[in-house]
């Protein structure tokens, strides 16, 4: 087992997989969710609704991990902790990106019926980051 490189995590994370993103609820439990995210420029994309659980939580403290990992061999994973900034610049733009990354033309579609005025955008800065290959 070893750590990737920036180059290899960089690679890792272009794959479609779907993560997990963790926020804190009011009483300081975890909420863990899978979502669809873009890596780009150094920091974690999220589209959602600022009425969402994850976005009301972020609301309250700033703070989020991510985790996007393999199911099956050979084992990978990418795990980021840091700050949260919610915006709404970009929101379509971003959104539209993220959801052909996942379904390719039927991205406009799925984008179409989900955006709405309260979609946002939620872009973690890692402060941390763990990653981990299997040899």
């Amino acid at each position: 087992m070893s750590d990737l490189t920036p180059e290899q995590m960089t690679e890792f994370l272009q794959r479609p997989l779907v993560a997990v993103f963790v926020t804190l609820r009011a009483d300081g439990s975890p909420h863990a969710i899978p979502i669809w995210y873009e890596y780009r420029d150094g920091d974690f994309l999220v589209f959602t609704s600022s009425r969402s659980q994850r976005a009301r939580n972020l609301e309250r403290n700033s703070r989020a991990a991510i985790t996007i990992s393999t199911h099956d061999e050979p084992y990978v994973y990418v795990s980021a902790e840091g700050p949260v900034a919610i915006t709404s610049e970009g929101v379509e733009e971003t959104g539209l990106s993220i959801a052909q990354r996942y379904m390719g033309n039927r991205g406009r579609q799925f984008l179409d019926d989900v955006y709405d005025e309260h979609s946002v955008i939620l872009r973690l800065t890692p402060e941390r980051i763990l990653t981990w290959a299997e040899d």
